[in-house]
């Protein structure tokens, strides 16, 4: 249980700290670069990170399922590679939303996504796992964590809303 969530959380952090660099190098004084503004071989870079990040949960998922109370085999681990990729994406974009908002510098976000990045990884990976015990503790875990960036977002949940909007919207409303 614990190697697969140390693994799952090295894994996060890796991919989700080159993606931060993807996503706030070159980003001409904004905080980041939204997506439909990225050039070619960064959309590239960014599809490989994600693919890469996809087959290490896999391979994550298929050596460590006896730590998950899915079921075991090929569906298990596939569902579990899923669960973990979508909510770990989705807690890091929550955590970039918040540390944009709290005007974290550049060099504090790239840091945090570098270390802490996979911290949402090992969470969702935690909410999956056997013992009850740990199941407990990572929705407490993420709850803490989600108020914590209720708190820094000041309760305006429509920053999170607008981040997200500038991120993967159209190219006209962005900036």
């Amino acid at each position: 249980m614990w190697r697969q969530l140390g693994l799952t959380w090295l894994a996060g952090s890796a991919v989700t700290g080159a993606i931060a660099v993807l996503f706030t190098a070159n980003a001409r004084g904004l905080p980041f670069l939204p997506l439909a503004l990225l050039s070619g071989p960064a959309r590239f870079t960014l599809a490989v990170l994600l693919f890469a990040l996809g087959g290490a949960l896999l391979a994550i998922g298929w050596r460590t399922q006896h730590a998950s109370w899915l079921r075991g085999g090929g569906r298990g681990v596939l569902l579990w590679t899923i669960l973990v990729a979508g909510g770990g994406l989705a807690g890091w974009g929550y955590a970039a939303a918040v540390t944009f908002e709290a005007n974290f510098s550049h060099t504090a976000q790239l840091v945090l996504a570098y270390t802490c990045g996979g911290l949402p990884f090992a969470l969702v990976a935690g909410l999956l796992a056997k013992p009850k015990r740990m199941t407990v503790a990572a929705a407490a875990l993420t709850a803490i964590a989600v108020l914590v960036g209720f708190v820094l977002l000041d309760g305006h949940l429509e920053t999170l809303v607008l981040y997200l909007w500038t991120l993967f919207g159209p190219v006209a409303t962005t900036w």
